[in-house]
């Protein structure tokens, strides 16, 4: 007689399968007392309260085919810790007739005392697991209000005893900087694999993967349970709270894309509007008379604008740079009126605060009406998104980092910039229209590139 010998060990802990070697050999003894030949089924690191288990599954479907006749285990919760499963598996073993052996007793499920049994310890079994279960989120939930990190491998830009990475921690600060300055997530990535620095599992970086880094509240020194911030960490920081908070305020922007669109490979895709119909005009290759080919932004919604790219991008160019250069830019656009951020981020603490408040006042009395506490409380989320929009802004004060701001040299600086960096100076310091131009006239007119500048007095004399 063919016996399924099942093993299952909920968490190797420690990869080396020791737990199930200690039953694998139980249970052999066992099926060979009975005068069975064991064929294994394993399970390891699996948990029979969740998840799938292959090796079970493919008992079930031997069982129903007639290949085993009998099912050696070390206890019942090896096989079932759900009582619809237990079903299952005696419906199945009533049907053919299968025999039951574990190593702490065998079961007679032909017999209604055998299956009471089996139903008895199946309803214990999942009540520990219902119990482990609320002391596993007890724990977590305790954790992290402590402020103790639930990393099971080390992370990107920490060491494995928690101290900054000099090198990674490094590539992140700078990661938020490039990001708040309009570099896509796509150019930070290669830049890093051009770097040959991969992730802590050894993969390269894609858009993605750097998103979710750069949203990750540990960063910040901040412990998040279940997908909110909880309290300070006991790590480090590798940004300031502010930082993050920006960087996450633009990934909630809504519409907001973090991979480029198709053909955003130039400098005024997107950004350069219609002067007729007001959309963005896209890149296209056109071909002249003499078989050339060049590039043209041209707009694909009215048709009634198309420009020779290189001749556009040279006037903004030259807008951007000349305005740049001028000796009044680093007063005029570092800002000296900036506001307190300290302050700023004081008034955004004691407002978060008074929100927690509201939500446990609420929550311990009756004084108050849903419709009163949803009224203070959007009236709080206002002021704090208020406020949150001057740190953001705040934190993107360094978009003309490494500029040399009121210097003929800041072409040259701006021209070997990366795109995203270029698209994010232009974006900040003007809004680009391209107007039609008379039918025939092969002379580019400059005048038809009109430039609005965003800034009150950031206008080039």
């Amino acid at each position: 007689m063919r016996a399924a010998i099942y093993l299952r060990q909920s968490l190797d802990r420690y990869g080396d399968g020791l737990a199930v070697t200690r039953q694998r050999e139980d249970c052999v003894k066992l099926a060979h007392q009975k005068g069975w030949t064991p064929v294994e089924y394993i399970d390891n690191d699996v948990s029979a309260s969740k998840g799938k288990r292959p090796a079970y599954e493919r008992m079930l479907t031997d069982i129903a085919a007639g290949k085993v006749n009998a099912v050696v285990c070390w206890d019942l919760d090896r096989l079932h810790r759900q009582p619809i499963e237990l079903e299952h598996f005696m419906a199945l073993a009533d049907k053919h007739n299968l025999l039951l052996a574990t190593v702490t007793g065998d079961v007679d499920l032909s017999t209604d005392n055998g299956r009471m049994f089996a139903r008895i310890k199946g309803a214990v079994a999942r009540a520990e697991v219902e119990r482990k279960g609320k002391r596993q989120t007890r724990a977590a939930q305790q954790r992290a209000e402590l402020g103790k990190p639930l990393w099971p491998c080390r992370v990107f830009g920490y060491t494995d005893d928690l101290a900054l990475h000099p090198v990674e921690s490094a590539m992140v600060r700078d990661a938020y900087r490039a990001f708040l300055s309009g570099s896509s997530l796509g150019s930070i990535a290669r830049e890093w694999n051009d770097k040959g620095v991969p992730s802590t599992r050894g993969n390269k970086w894609s858009a993605n993967t750097v998103g979710v880094l750069l949203k990750k509240p540990r960063n910040a020194g901040l412990r998040e349970y279940r997908g909110e911030v909880v309290g300070k960490g006991n790590w480090p920081a590798i940004v300031d709270e502010d930082t993050w908070r920006a960087a996450r305020a633009v990934f909630d922007t809504p519409g907001r894309r973090f991979a480029p669109a198709p053909g955003r490979r130039h400098l005024l895709t997107g950004l350069a509007r219609c002067g007729v119909c007001g959309q963005g005009l896209k890149a296209q290759i056109t071909r002249a008379r003499n078989g050339s080919r060049y590039p043209i932004y041209c707009c694909t919604g009215c048709f009634k604008v198309s420009r020779r790219m290189g001749r556009v991008d040279d006037v903004v160019i030259a807008m951007v740079c000349g305005r740049l250069a001028r000796a009044d830019a680093v007063e005029l656009l570092h800002d000296t009126d900036r506001p307190d951020v300290e302050q700023l981020r004081a008034d955004a603490n004691g407002i978060r605060a008074r929100m927690d408040g509201l939500a446990a006042a609420y929550a311990d009395d009756d004084i108050m009406t849903p419709a009163q506490f949803r009224i203070a409380n959007e009236r709080l989320a206002e002021r704090l998104k208020a406020v949150e929009s001057l740190l953001i802004a705040a934190a993107k004060a360094h978009l003309y980092d490494g500029l040399p701001l009121g210097s003929d040299s800041v072409r040259k600086k701006f021209e070997g910039l990366d795109l995203d960096r270029q698209r994010a100076l232009i974006d900040a310091l003007m809004t680009v229209t391209v107007l039609p131009t008379v039918r025939g006239q092969k002379v580019f007119d400059e005048s038809k590139v009109v430039i609005e500048w965003r800034a009150q007095g950031v206008a080039a004399a």
